[in-house]
């Protein structure tokens, strides 16, 4: 089921610019609301969020495409995107801190080099493109509309819980033969990121991670 979408084609063009361009959309028509609208706007957001995850999977159980080895939420992306839910229903710091230094440079990665691991039909695609817009989205709302800001080493704690997630989703690899995270082979997709054999390239990318993590903390407004 998984299909590559070709950098600089023309899906390709269209899925990135449609994500950046609703986002900053939504970002400037809420920027001024008031705190009563953005309140309902998180929760009917995060609902419709949950509606689109129920709605992929129950569709791929009528196709018959539904397997254990690819549609348990245990993706980065996925679990950011529960995460993006969560932190808009209950406001948890460490959950905007996720969203906003792991999540958000993983669905940019996602969006510059999108492999559909759940199939390439209309609604996938625009599942894909909606879940990886979502994972930017909620971070950059998070910040520009509801003035949420960092704790001091957020950057550090943020990045020791992605490893004790990165340990139990490589312990239901091994019980389950499966390879979320990507944790025991490589992405089809061709990735400049993702460099070497493994399990080099997961050590690489942890490295990329980290930068990432700390150039997002170091932009990014803090508590004081």
């Amino acid at each position: 089921m998984h299909e590559i979408i070709d950098p600089f084609s023309p899906l390709w063009w269209k899925g990135i610019v449609s994500c950046l361009a609703i986002v900053s959309l939504i970002i400037l028509l809420l920027k001024n609301k008031s705190i009563e609208f953005k309140e309902k706007t998180n929760k009917y957001f995060a609902y419709f969020a949950i509606l689109v995850y129920v709605t992929t999977n129950i569709y791929t159980i009528i196709i018959g495409d539904w397997t254990v080895q690819d549609f348990l939420p245990l993706h980065l992306c996925n679990i950011s995107y529960f995460i993006c839910i969560l932190v808009l229903l209950n406001k948890k710091k460490w959950m905007y801190e996720w969203a906003l230094l792991l999540a958000l440079p993983s669905a940019l990665n996602a969006l510059l080099t999108p492999e559909l691991i759940w199939g390439s039909s209309k609604w996938h695609i625009f599942e894909y493109y909606f879940m990886h817009g979502s994972l930017i989205l909620v971070p950059l709302y998070l910040m520009f509309v509801m003035n949420y800001k960092l704790r001091a080493l957020s950057w550090w704690k943020t990045f020791l819980r992605a490893q004790i997630v990165f340990v139990i989703v490589f312990s239901i690899n091994l019980t389950l033969d499966t390879n979320y995270m990507f944790l025991l082979s490589k992405p089809s997709v061709n990735n400049p990121l993702i460099t070497g054999d493994w399990p080099f390239y997961i050590l690489f990318v942890q490295l990329i991670g980290l930068i990432h993590i700390v150039v997002i903390y170091k932009l990014s407004p803090k508590h004081i």
